[in-house]
């Protein structure tokens, strides 16, 4: 399996990549996340039953990302995504898992809608989350405060119907990308 639930083994991994400044920047929270908080977090995470944290791996099983849902709730079939990519991943690597975390949101835990909020000057993030076929739902003007600014934040969403249309689109992408990656490696 592409994801595993997120153990405690794995909480100084997560900690390391998060508060790499290319992880950081693209983030609600964009300070350095100490020891404490980190522990604080997962203990807090473990006792949600609306929250699920999982670890991605790649072909080779090798950590390369987290991905998170948050405000899960089974009963209205709804939750909402994060995730990040370990600083220096191989190329593609977010394409894979943005796939599995879809297979698994909407296979796993049965989904109906997933939701994503987005910076609006994480253009990268925007710019993946059109690309897995997500839509822009909403906008919340000056939302977010990074530090210096006042800055909007979009609301995406992707229903189950369209993860079934968009899935094998999205899956013959990232093969092609991980072959044509294997064969520069050789």
């Amino acid at each position: 399996m592409p994801l595993r639930t997120l153990a405690e083994t794995d909480l100084d991994t997560v900690r390391a990549w998060r508060n790499a400044p290319e992880v950081r920047k693209g983030m609600f929270s964009t300070h350095e996340i100490t020891q404490a908080e980190h522990l604080a977090w997962f203990a807090r995470m473990n006792q949600d039953p609306h929250v699920r944290w999982y670890m991605h791996e790649d072909m080779q099983g090798q950590a390369d990302g987290v991905v998170g849902f948050t405000q899960y709730r089974p009963e209205m079939r709804t939750a909402f995504w994060g995730f990040y990519l370990k600083p220096g991943a191989q190329p593609g690597a977010g394409s894979r898992l943005g796939l599995d975390g879809l297979d698994h949101a909407f296979s796993m835990l049965n989904l109906h809608k997933l939701n994503a909020e987005v910076i609006a000057t994480n253009e990268r993030s925007l710019r993946f989350h059109q690309r897995l076929g997500f839509r822009q739902e909403g906008l919340f003007r000056d939302a977010h405060f990074d530090g210096k600014q006042f800055v909007d934040v979009l609301r995406f969403s992707m229903l189950e119907s369209e993860w079934a249309a968009a899935h094998a689109a999205l899956e013959q992408l990232v093969t092609s990308r991980e072959a044509a990656a294997q064969a520069t490696e050789k």
